[in-house]
């Protein structure tokens, strides 16, 4: 009887992500495709081509299609080729994504403290990262790399402006629920696998994967903040050895932003979802920094398990 074995056990680490990246790219262009087909009956070939000329994101059938394709994005980019990359490397798919196991209650309550006591020292950085300049030989392209910023700023400023109940279940699904089961699934679940297997070393690992998860996002001005985002949920992962702990906290994360924002946007608090957790006061952010380090160091200690 014939039995597919693990063609990607034990390969080098370029032919991972090789496999990966081509993986990726197969089920984009195919989910955009059949997102497409899918796409024109319910909107029509009119709002294509709305989008040679400047995307309006007043309109709302405009901000529907996109969010739309966001899904078909998150599908195609995140979940599909993760699924496909963990049967070639083990056939047990669950297994290596280790979502077949579950936190202990009191490691997942700990990185909830860790994440909760972060977002100060997080939008601490944000503030800081926006600062940033480029050498003035260098001007043309940080020009770029802010008007990149605005239209993503903008993209997502449409995304998340809803005041109706149906509209919060949406953002909360696709913008807090999709993207953090997507993005953990690819980076924790994956790429931290692919070079915790190859040097060895978690906290390397944590590290390499979190840069690529801060850099994927294409917000120049935010890297920092994901960066360290990404360091936390990923020994989360690490010391839990559940995707599950990482999952449920950038699900958390995002889900923060998305009520704030409906919020806002219903005129229940005054601030924006952009000013949320932001303060000036350096020992609140020096403290939130400690602390969300020593949460962090208390699930290392008190893990269940490495990746194994």
């Amino acid at each position: 009887m014939f039995e597919f074995l693990p063609i990607l056990k034990d390969k080098p680490v370029y032919l991972k992500l090789i496999a990966l990246l081509f993986l990726i790219a197969v089920s984009l262009v195919l989910m955009m495709v059949i997102g497409l087909i899918i796409a024109i009956p319910f909107f029509g070939t009119g709002i294509l081509e709305s989008f040679s000329q400047q995307v309006d994101y007043t309109d709302s059938r405009t901000v529907q299609f996109l969010k739309y394709f966001q899904v078909i994005n998150q599908i195609g980019v995140f979940i599909l080729p993760v699924i496909g990359y963990a049967f070639l490397e083990s056939r047990k798919v669950t297994g290596y994504l280790q979502i077949n196991t579950k936190p202990r209650g009191s490691l997942l309550f700990i990185s909830f403290l860790m994440i909760l006591t972060s977002i100060p020292s997080v939008n601490w950085m944000i503030g800081i990262n926006e600062k940033m300049h480029l050498p003035e030989f260098m001007q043309p392209i940080e020009n770029w790399m802010r008007e990149s910023e605005d239209n993503l700023g903008e993209l997502t400023d449409a995304f998340l402006k809803t005041d109706s109940y149906s509209g919060l279940i949406v953002n909360m699904i696709i913008i807090a629920l999709l993207a953090a089961v997507g993005e953990e699934f690819l980076f924790r679940g994956v790429i931290l696998r692919i070079f915790q297997d190859w040097s060895k070393n978690s906290h390397i690992a944590v590290l390499i994967s979190s840069a690529i998860f801060s850099a994927f996002h294409m917000q120049f001005f935010g890297f920092l903040p994901r960066l360290f985002l990404g360091i936390l949920l990923g020994y989360s992962f690490i010391s839990t050895g559940s995707l599950w702990t990482p999952i449920i906290l950038h699900f958390i994360f995002n889900g923060i932003s998305v009520t704030g924002a409906f919020l806002y946007e219903r005129g229940l608090i005054s601030e924006d979802t952009a000013q949320l957790g932001q303060v000036d006061n350096p020992t609140i952010i020096i403290l939130s920094f400690v602390m969300s380090t020593i949460f962090l160091i208390l699930i290392f200690r008190r893990k269940n398990k490495p990746v194994q």
